[in-house]
């Protein structure tokens, strides 16, 4: 795609036109602009039968930016997508629904004149109407004005009044005017009220007291337009269209004559923002505009029906705020707004051009298939093709003219014919960049770069083998070549810097570069691409997907807009915002110039020059797939004003009502749709919004072109809805339109159920766990019944069996010594033996007692041992006791205190029967963090070599290890034995010891 961004001049040739560009830089903000043609119009249609009102009589526009319409059918609101019929307030009505006439006053009060139905007041008050009775004429009121000192004056068939603030008054004798019926009221930038009354035209002067009546009749129902110099131009219905009057008075006659169109009947006119003049004929016809300023001699252009006008019969004409012109008809309502980009039509046949060419001086040329040059400047935009021809022939300025079929350089005249060697024509030219009388570069097919200088041909050995496609020149002499792999080389100072993807460029396919000061742009198939200082590239982004694509011209313009022409249409973007939003990987909201601003096609992608050239006269020229275009810069970058939204209706339910602050939604609201609208009524399909709902959304949501806002599943609560709007130029709203509203929580949302659902859920869970508890405390009931059962069973068993027949087997042996035959050693061997089995006897019958004990009776865990000890320390040579209990005995789980006494008991039975002691210590600490146990002696101790298993410590490790405790031994051979128990609190009490209880120490010996 081969494309090339127009380079600077040469040193000699840039400080010959440097002051030339100054002068053109100063000028050209006041560079008049040019008035568009009705084909530079874009006109729509609102019809009856679509939602348009019949019989528009009257148009004003208000602070808001609305429309407002005085029909045969009422009053109606267009706020550039819908008509609505606003009600009078306070439930009044008003007089009549055939509305003739509307003035609005700065506050903003309007008045409503009827069609013999007098006049309205509609202000915050409310609506006041006045008649006959409060001093107003019969018949139709065509007009209301107010005079340079504020004084309101409504012109009417009956009679000329003035408004007292109650009635409407006569004017007086010494008004100078009289009870005269009048047609017209005029009041112009000085406060001079002109009227057309009696059939003639008469001025007040501002701050005056008199009407002065001036030398020139007038027809009926005529009318009065006021031009931005301070013409006043008379609308006859019987002599035409003429200037009649400026700041100083009547002009004379032969200036009137002169300018005077007696074809021209209109009922109304009106001057739009260019200075052209619009007006609605007599009868029927449509409307007609003619360029007042071009010549007396100006040809008039007409809109009828045919070209799509509502209807024939056009009354009202207005141009709104933005420069858009609103016709109203009998059946429906019509807007022409003026393309800004603006096509080339040559008159007579001529070749299409397709190729621009920018001339060392500034000045843009352009060619088509022929190769005839042509001069494209503002003030030759009307003539012939022939003119232009002439005009390019007989500038100063070299022009490079080049196709694949010919090279050609034109200076002074004169036509020359490049030959490069080897490359016979039809030579396949991508890209060519001039760089002034007798220098340029060109890319030839897919290997050949050359370049030309004064008549020699050369190539640059340090370029790569295959071709470029695009070319551009920057300061001090720098080259810039892209290539169709997406690569870029910049010569600086005779040296090459490659710019690969590994720098950050990867737009695709290059398709536009262009070096503006120090800046790099680079454009290709897929996006655009800036050189930032880190010598890397920066992607720029865009919310809008493919709106940088495809972008063959790039231009600084001299007010710091930088302009794309690209397969989207045209865009502009203030240079330092984009500069900074690429830099710093923010996204651009670019200005969209498209098919509905003009643009005839898109950016042509086939050309070996840039499709978009800047002339020294501020006009950006621009090459598309269907032809030239222009586009002035001064006026396109006058920003529209920033929109301000409103917010309108709220839907619930089946509920719509206005969104008021502080409104209470209904309990169970969870589903709403918010409405909302910012007045653009040039573009408003171009007005983007973004919204946000204060307490849910955490940022703005872009909402594109969409006017509602939906929210689901919405929880009670209180919220805040914001909304800002941005018009074509993505000017965005400077405040935000906000409403704040609550939504009301149903019963079972409400604070108070959602603590009593938390109290009922902490009772269930209590309950449950009470419940559980209980089950688990059934189930150990159970389950130690069961044990103890079966220790019964076992104790009764062994009672029965073992110890009964052990007791037997005793007797049987004492039998045995007694007798008489028994020598003595046998009878002291069989003493022996029942000793032993007495001894066994009586361990038996110790095991047989623990089964058979009561788990109630560990409790006091202290007295159980005592009565251990009681029971085996039998004789005075028995260790004595000591019982030491600290902390307040709590009750103890049964299973627990069972397997605590078993280990206590068998340290107790140790030292009794094998630690030779003389005392023996047991300490029982109820403490918070549980139960501790110590049973100690000054025994013999353990020896050192003794097995492991012996004395019972096996199972006291295994029971400690059951019940989860903490079991340590402490012996020295001589010094005794000491055994620790630890049970954490939450397996041995039945429930926790409360912390703020102190310890009691008790201490007792046994």
């Amino acid at each position: 795609m081969p494309v090339a961004v127009s380079a600077p001049v040469p040193a000699r040739t840039r400080r010959r036109v440097a002051g030339g560009w100054l002068l053109l830089c100063l000028l050209l903000a006041a560079w008049p602009a040019l008035a568009a043609p009705l084909s530079a119009y874009e006109h729509t249609a609102w019809v009856v039968g679509q939602g348009a009102p019949g019989d528009v009589w009257d148009i004003v526009q208000p602070a808001d930016g609305s429309l407002l319409l005085a029909t045969g059918t009422g009053l109606y609101r267009f706020d550039g997508r819908q008509f609505e019929r606003p009600a009078p307030p306070n439930g009044s009505t008003f007089p009549s629904s055939n509305m003739t006439t509307l003035a609005l006053d700065p506050d903003g009060t309007l008045w409503i004149a009827y069609y013999n139905a007098g006049i309205s007041r509609l202000d915050r008050h409310g609506l006041t109407h006045y008649a006959q009775a409060q001093g107003l004429p019969p018949g139709l009121v065509p007009r209301i004005e107010r005079d340079g000192s504020g004084r309101l004056w409504a012109a009417a068939d009956g009679g000329l009044r003035w408004f007292d603030g109650e009635r409407w008054q006569v004017p007086t004798a010494a008004m100078g005017i009289g009870d005269v019926p009048a047609q017209w009221l005029l009041r112009d930038r000085d406060g001079t009220l002109w009227v057309i009354a009696a059939q003639r035209l008469w001025r007040l002067p501002a701050n005056g007291a008199r009407f002065e009546p001036l030398a020139l009749p007038v027809a009926p129902f005529s009318s009065l337009a006021l031009r931005d110099n301070g013409q006043v131009w008379l609308a006859d219905r019987q002599r035409g269209l003429m200037p009649v009057a400026d700041a100083r008075g009547l002009l004379p006659a032969a200036e009137r004559e002169a300018l005077r169109r007696p074809a021209l009947l209109a009922k109304r006119i009106r001057f739009a923002a260019d200075g052209s003049l619009w007006g609605s004929l007599v009868d029927s016809g449509g409307i007609f505009r003619l360029d007042v300023a071009a010549s007396a001699a100006a040809p008039v252009e007409y809109f009828d029906a045919a070209q799509g006008l509502a209807s024939t019969t056009a009354v009202p004409v207005l141009a709104d705020r933005e420069g858009t012109l609103w016709v109203g008809t009998n059946l429906g309502l019509n807007r022409f707004r003026a393309h800004q980009v603006r096509s080339l039509t040559l008159p007579g046949p001529a070749d299409p051009l397709r190729t621009l060419y920018h001339a060392p001086d500034g000045q843009v040329f352009a060619y088509g298939a022929d190769l005839r040059p042509m001069a494209l400047r503002r003030t030759l935009l009307q003539v012939p093709s022939a003119d232009l021809h002439r005009a390019a022939l007989a500038s100063d300025q070299p022009l490079w003219v080049v196709d694949w079929e010919a090279l050609r350089l034109i200076r002074d005249g004169q036509s020359h014919e490049l030959h490069p060697p080897g490359l016979p024509a039809p030579r396949e030219l991508r890209a060519v960049l001039p760089l002034g009388r007798d220098e340029a570069w060109f890319c030839f097919g897919d290997q050949r770069v050359m370049h030309y200088l004064r008549g020699r041909w050369d190539s640059d050995p340090a370029l790569p083998g295959h071709a470029c496609t695009t070319l551009a020149a920057g300061p001090a002499g720098a080259v810039l070549m892209g290539y169709p792999d997406g690569e870029l080389r910049v010569r600086r100072q005779h040296a090459w810097r490659h710019y690969t993807r590994a720098d950050g460029l990867q737009v695709g396919p290059i398709t536009a570069t262009a070096m503006i000061g120090t800046r790099i742009w680079v454009a290709g198939e897929n996006g655009l691409a800036l050189l930032g200082d880190d010598d890397r590239f920066h992607a720029a982004q865009t919310d809008t997907p493919g709106l940088l694509e495809g972008i063959t011209g790039i231009v600084r313009d001299h007010t710091a807009y930088y302009w794309f022409n690209g397969s989207r249409g045209l865009l502009r973007i203030d240079a330092s915002t984009l500069e900074q939003s690429v830099l710093h990987g923010r996204p651009v909201e670019p200005r969209l110039f498209d098919r509905g601003d003009g643009m005839p096609g898109i950016a042509v992608q086939t050309t070996p020059m840039p499709s978009a050239m800047l002339a020294a006269d501020g006009l950006l020229w621009l090459s598309t797939n269907q032809g030239l275009a222009w586009i002035d810069t001064g006026v396109a970058q006058r920003a529209g004003p920033a929109l301000q939204p409103r917010i309108g209706d709220v839907s619930h339910g089946q509920t719509q009502q206005p969104l008021r602050d502080g409104m209470v939604l209904p309990a169970g609201t969870a589903q709403l749709q918010i409405d909302y609208l910012a007045l653009a009524l040039s573009r408003p399909e171009r007005t983007r919004y973004r919204y946000r709902l204060i307490g849910l959304d955490a940022h703005w949501q872009d909402a594109g072109t969409l006017t509602r806002a939906f929210y689901t599943n919405l929880p009670p609560g209180r919220y805040r809805f914001e909304v800002v709007a941005a018009n074509q130029d993505m000017v965005w709203s400077p405040v935000a339109a906000t409403r704040s509203f609550r939504i009301a929580p149903m019963w079972y949302q409400t604070l108070w159920f959602n603590a009593a659902c938390v109290v009922l859920l902490l009772a269930l869970i209590l309950l449950a766990m009470r419940l559980r508890s209980r089950r688990l405390t059934q189930l150990v009931r159970a389950r130690l019944q069961e044990r103890h059962a079966e220790r019964e069973r076992i104790a009764r068993e062994l009672h029965d069996t073992l110890l009964q027949g052990t007791q037997g087997l005793i007797l049987r042996l004492h039998a045995v010594s007694q007798a008489s035959h028994t020598p003595p050693p046998v009878r002291a061997a069989l003493e022996a033996a029942m000793q032993q089995a007495e001894s066994a006897l009586a361990e038996g019958r110790d095991r047989v007692s623990a089964l058979r004990d009561d788990s109630d009776g560990y409790q006091d865990l202290g007295a159980a041992l005592v009565q251990v000890y009681g029971e085996r320390a039998s004789d005075a040579s028995s260790p004595a006791l000591r019982l030491n209990v600290e902390g307040t005995p709590l009750p103890l789980r049964r299973a627990a205190a069972e397997e605590v006494y078993l280990i206590g008991r068998e340290a107790l039975l140790n030292a009794l029967q094998h630690a030779h002691a003389g005392a023996i210590e047991i300490e029982l600490g109820y403490g918070l963090r549980g139960l501790r146990l110590h049973v100690r002696d000054d025994g013999c101790g353990l020896p050192e070599s003794m097995a492991e298993g012996h004395w019972g410590l096996v199972g006291m490790r295994e029971r400690a290890e059951r019940l989860g405790a903490r079991l340590r031994l402490w012996s020295r051979p001589g010094l005794g034995t000491e055994v620790e128990l630890f049970l954490p609190r939450h397996r041995i009490y039945r429930r926790s010891p409360r912390r703020w209880r102190w310890p009691r120490f008790t201490g007792e010996s046994a």
